[in-house]
C-alpha cells in the first residue's frame, strides 16, 4: 500500500472517531450516575436518550403503560404515541429529532 494511501486511511479513521464523540445515546432503565448524582427510574420504565452538545431528545415508557412519549431541546411540548400494555416499544432517538410521524401533542 502507497504511504498516500496510508495517511488517507489514517485521516479518515481520524475524523470518523472523532465525529463519534460528538453524539452519546443510552436508555437508562437501572440505576445511574448523572449530573454529580444517582437517578433512577421507576420500575418497569426505560427511558433513550440521544444528546449532542446543543440538542437532544428522549422517548420514555412503563413496560405496563399503553403510551410512550417523545421530547426535545427545541420544542416545549411534550408527544406521546400509544402502545399494548406489557409490551415495549423499540426506538432510537437522535439528537437532531423533530416530532415522529404518529405522534400527538399533550
Amino acid at each position: 500500500m502507497k504511504h498516500k494511501d496510508l495517511l488517507k486511511i489514517a485521516l479518515v479513521l481520524t475524523m470518523v472517531a472523532s465525529a463519534g464523540t460528538a453524539f452519546a445515546s443510552c436508555t437508562i432503565t437501572t440505576s445511574t450516575l448523572m449530573g454529580g448524582g444517582t437517578f433512577s427510574p421507576s420500575s418497569n420504565v426505560s427511558i433513550s436518550v440521544a444528546s449532542s452538545i446543543s440538542s437532544y431528545s428522549a422517548y420514555s415508557q412503563h413496560l405496563n403503560g399503553n403510551r410512550y412519549y417523545w421530547a426535545c431541546n427545541s420544542d416545549p411540548k411534550l408527544y406521546y404515541n400509544t402502545k399494548n400494555a406489557g409490551t415495549t416499544i423499540s426506538v432510537t432517538p437522535n439528537s437532531t429529532d423533530t416530532a415522529p410521524s404518529g405522534f400527538s401533542s399533550l
